[in-house]
């Protein structure tokens, strides 16, 4: 009963078995059926989408080759454009740079133009102003005038430079025309101008007066400078008359005529030191007087040769003393005294006739050096005095500053040259003085020096003549 129990429930359990495997397989078979037809379908459709992507895929090579050749030329184009900005660009650059040098240029011309009508006024003649004086106002007027355009201003400032240079041309050819200047007398006469380049003579009509015109201050007039010989004047007459001839040059214009005639003569430049240029050429006056005494004196100063000296000493060893003194008294000054006193004492010490001897030299050395002192005094304060004269011409040209004012600078010139008159005499009194003093002194100390051989030599051969003895 059991056995057919478990075999029941074996069989039950394989056919569960068997029924859950059948089911199962058949479950498998209709998904395996399910996955071939899906795949049969994708594969249709692969198959599908293949074919339409073949069929789409030339013409999108196409339509991309297209686009990247288009892409290609606006690429080449845009390259194109950038170098023609840049180029503009630099180009934009170089005109601006041109533009503001141009402006600078204009700048720069009309600054000279307006320059130079204040210029070509003030170089040209007096005697010339009539004949440029419509050009000069007309191009003073259009330069200040706000109504008239630059390039009218322009055009007036050009009309007056071409005059100038027409100028330049009848100036380089020489000119003749008629007007008025002051002569050396004083008169205002009417003559004959003659232009040579930037000379300007006068002839007048009146007068046999003629030489070179020249330009003074706060004188509207042209003025005929002094100083010509009458070979000269006759010369620009002749000119004048004639239109040929040789006229006399001027290399420095003028400026040769003025300085003589602001030359002063020895007592003028003299007056213009004052007191203390009187001082200072008093104080060189006496100095030289001194110095001449001086040297005359130091010059005369004899002393004795070593010859001499060897003389003596040998007399004094012969023992011939009578000898010794007829020798001693043939040389002049102040040796001689020295030899005799030397004598007479030549028995005594070596110390005792050194100091004897040198005590002779000490008495005669302030004699050869008197006013050394005061000459050298004077080569110190000479400068100074000088120094002071200018300090104080200074203070007093100062002062007309203070009330005058700088409005007149030949004045003010004059003052300071005036002012320095005094240092130049300080320092020509000075340096010589200077230079005789050294001189002086040197020949003084050489004077002493041949005094002191002479010393030493006879003492030292009375120091060999006491040892011989003893």
């Amino acid at each position: 009963m059991q056995s057919y129990k478990k075999i029941k429930t074996g069989s039950i359990i394989l056919a569960s078995i068997l029924a859950a495997y059948c089911a199962q397989a058949q479950a498998f078979n209709q998904a395996q059926t399910r996955a071939d037809t899906d795949l049969r379908e994708a594969i249709e459709t692969l198959s599908q989408v293949r074919q339409q992507i073949e069929k789409e895929k030339l013409p999108l090579s196409i339509k991309i080759a297209t686009l990247e050749a288009e892409v290609i030329e606006v690429r080449r184009e845009r390259d194109r454009l950038l170098t023609q900005r840049d180029s503009r660009t630099l180009n934009l650059d170089n005109l601006r740079g041109r533009v503001s040098s141009l402006r600078d240029q204009q700048n720069f011309i009309v600054n000279r133009l307006n320059e130079f009508i204040g210029e070509f006024e003030a170089r040209i003649d007096l005697s010339e102003i009539p004949f440029y004086m419509e050009q000069l106002e007309q191009a003073k007027l259009v330069q200040d005038d706000v109504d008239v355009s630059q390039q009218q201003k322009r055009l007036k400032q050009i009309e007056l430079v071409e005059a100038a240079i027409e100028r330049i041309d009848a100036a380089l050819g020489g000119q003749r025309y008629e007007g008025k200047a002051m002569t050396p007398s004083g008169k205002l006469e009417a003559g004959t101008f003659l232009s040579l380049g930037p000379q300007v003579y006068f002839a007048s009509q009146l007068s046999e007066s003629a030489g070179i015109v020249e330009r003074e201050a706060n004188n509207p007039d042209a003025v005929v400078a002094s100083g010509f010989t009458q070979k000269q004047t006759e010369a620009i007459q002749a000119v004048a008359q004639n239109g040929t001839g040789q006229l006399p040059l001027d290399p420095t214009l003028g400026k040769a005529l003025k300085k003589a005639k602001v030359r002063k003569s020895l007592i003028g430049h003299i007056q213009d030191g004052g007191v203390v240029g009187y001082c200072i050429i008093a104080l060189g006056g006496l100095s030289l007087l001194l110095a001449l005494f001086k040297i005359r004196e130091v010059a005369s100063f004899q002393t004795a040769k070593p010859t001499v000296v060897d003389e003596v000493l040998n007399a004094l060893i012969e023992g011939d003393e009578a000898k010794a003194r007829t020798t001693a008294k043939s040389v002049p000054g102040v040796c001689s005294q020295m030899l005799l006193v030397g004598i007479e004492r030549v028995n005594e010490r070596r110390e005792i006739i050194e100091e004897l001897l040198f005590q002779k030299i000490l008495e005669v050395r302030p004699n050869l050096e008197r006013f050394l002192a005061f000459l050298a005094l004077s080569a110190a304060a000479a400068p100074l005095m000088g120094l002071l004269g200018t300090v104080i011409g200074m203070i007093k040209t100062f002062q007309l500053i203070t009330i005058y004012g700088t409005g007149d600078p030949k004045g003010l010139a004059s003052g300071i040259s005036e002012a320095l008159v005094t240092t130049e005499f300080g320092l020509i009194v000075a340096i010589p003085i200077l230079v005789v003093h050294g001189l002086l002194s040197r020949m003084a100390r050489q004077k002493i020096g041949q005094l002191e051989q002479v010393a030493i030599s006879f003492v030292n051969g009375i120091h060999g003549i006491q040892n011989k003895d003893s």
